[in-house]
């Protein structure tokens, strides 16, 4: 008697939005780990970053992206780069969309980014949770907004609730290819761990620092060594752009640094698992954000995307 055998799917998958639409909180929501920093500021995803889901029947290999804007700094191009370059070579699109922001937001920069794609696209309807008003109209006024655009399906989730992820992942399922795994089953991303950390020292600067300052810091991680009593010894430095911004990250007798310290170490330990011994830098290196040398040396090179 022949058993039936078991379809395996795999696929890329590109999650694609204006800023703080919810495309980190979606993927940490789908892979149930931390990996994409998420906040409430724009500009808190600055770079492509893989999430890789697997079960018994599929992995999906997702891409967060940066979120769509009109800056002009030399990071801003690299940024609109990365979103350009996750939209070659995928199998699907995501197309997160606020339902509490959608009326008042600049759509057309996402139409004219994928308007000539062939690949399929999935309308996803975020925060339905907070929405007070009517969802159905709320999602006849988007889909009449992407009438120009082939779209596959529509789906309202709420991305922090975990409310419709598993149907998400389902209709995903459903539209990839068969094939084998492009990853490990243990795998949950391809970043450096390195980066991530320095994520997680950001991350932790974007909740506590107000305003201007957090657009104009990136964090770097200089060492990270093993003690013989397992603890890891991690030396980071926050990059700043003025120095007026070094002397708020610090802080009144160092008190924001290490606020900001204590935070990214927790979250850190819980990503290794292991004890953690974190010491954090401040540099002012000004207008780094438009210096070409020196965005190279941070990780955002063009040329490398």
């Amino acid at each position: 008697m022949e058993t039936s055998r078991i379809v395996f799917k795999s696929g890329f998958v590109s999650i694609i939005g204006l800023p703080n639409a919810g495309k980190s909180t979606l993927l940490n929501s789908i892979i149930k780990e931390n990996i994409a920093i998420t906040s409430r500021k724009a500009q808190t995803t600055r770079m492509n970053l893989k999430g890789i889901y697997n079960d018994d029947e599929s992995q999906i290999v997702f891409v967060d992206t940066p979120g769509i804007n009109n800056g002009k700094t030399l990071l801003d191009d690299y940024m609109k780069k990365s979103v350009s370059k996750a939209l070659v070579d995928i199998d699907l699109i995501l197309i997160i969309i606020d339902i509490n922001n959608y009326i008042d937001e600049d759509y057309s920069r996402i139409i004219n980014l994928i308007n000539k794609s062939t690949v399929k696209k999935v309308l996803v309807i975020n925060k339905c949770d907070v929405y007070d008003g009517d969802a159905q109209l709320a999602t006849e006024r988007i889909k009449n907004m992407f009438s120009s655009i082939d779209i596959l399906d529509i789906i309202s989730i709420s991305a922090l609730k975990n409310k419709n992820i598993k149907e998400l992942i389902s209709l995903i399922k459903s539209n990839l290819p068969n094939g084998m795994p492009y990853y490990s089953a243990d795998d949950l991303t391809d970043s450096p761990t390195k980066k991530i950390i320095a994520d997680m020292v950001r991350q932790q600067c974007l909740y506590k620092l107000d305003k201007e300052v957090p657009h104009g810091l990136d964090v770097i991680v200089d060492s990270m060594k093993t003690s013989k009593t397992k603890c890891v010894n991690i030396i980071a430095t926050i990059v700043c752009d003025k120095e007026t911004h070094k002397s708020i990250i610090i802080g009144k007798a160092g008190s924001m640094i290490k606020n900001i310290g204590t935070g990214a170490r927790i979250s850190i330990e819980k990503f290794i698992d292991k004890k953690v011994n974190l010491k954090l830098n401040v540099i002012v290196k000004k207008n780094w954000r438009d210096e070409r040398t020196l965005l190279s040396n941070y990780g955002y090179d063009k040329d490398l995307i």
